[in-house]
């Protein structure tokens, strides 16, 4: 069956890596609450700004969600502190939670109330690190980990129904939020990455290709981190 992607935290450096790789054969509709960037999306790509509320989502869902073609609905919202809890404010950790965890629950029951009859897939974007927990990382460790007990439950809710919900836990990518880390803390990373290299589009897109066929591992997370540890 053809695919369509539709990919949520659009903007991000990973998302827009990922969108270039697999628009080269299959449609998708990027959701992003940012503005368009010039030379990220070609002509199997249709960009949609978003202000990720429940109305406007199901406008748009209404409009490009297709029947006859497997819908795979990927979340990439990712924000991170990167400094100490004592320093972060209300807003700040506000902020943290809505992005990483509070949109896309609200999306993915959005998606469930009205198209749960198309058996989508749902894969929602962690890192090993937030699920190890980290110094400088409390609360987007903390609302990753909720994500990822969020899809355990939904698997066990609508799994009967041939709905998958996976979590993919990524390492260490060259770019986008890692670039915000210190040159020590890519290095203490690296030591503990079992080949101490970048993980790579290419090997993402795999393990989403993947994960996409694999019903047995419904509900469960799986690493694309090159041995972090």
């Amino acid at each position: 069956m053809n695919r369509k992607y539709f990919i949520f935290g659009g903007s991000s450096y990973i998302a827009k890596k990922f969108i270039a790789k697999i628009s080269k054969k299959n449609n998708v509709i990027c959701f992003s609450g940012k503005k368009k960037e010039a030379g990220i999306f070609n002509r199997k790509v249709k960009y949609i700004k978003t202000t990720y509320t429940t109305k406007h989502i199901n406008q748009c869902l209404k409009k490009n969600i297709n029947k006859n073609k497997k819908n795979i609905f990927l979340f990439f919202n990712g924000v991170s502190e990167n400094k100490a809890f004592y320093k972060l404010s209300n807003n700040d950790i506000t902020k943290i939670i809505k992005i990483n965890y509070i949109q896309p629950v609200i999306i993915t029951q959005c998606i469930l109330k009205s198209y749960f009859l198309y058996k989508p897939t749902f894969i929602y974007f962690s890192s090993t690190r937030a699920i190890k927990g980290d110094k400088g990382i409390s609360i987007y460790g903390s609302s990753k980990n909720a994500i990822k007990s969020f899809a355990k439950s939904m698997s066990l809710e609508y799994g009967e129904l041939g709905i998958n919900f996976r979590v993919i836990l990524l390492g260490l990518f060259k770019g986008g939020l890692n670039d915000k880390l210190s040159f020590e803390q890519r290095k203490n990373i690296f030591k503990q990455s079992s080949i101490k290299q970048y993980v790579s589009i290419n090997q993402l897109t795999k393990l989403v290709n993947f994960v996409i066929n694999d019903y047995s591992g419904n509900g469960s997370s799986i690493k694309c981190d090159n041995g972090y540890f």
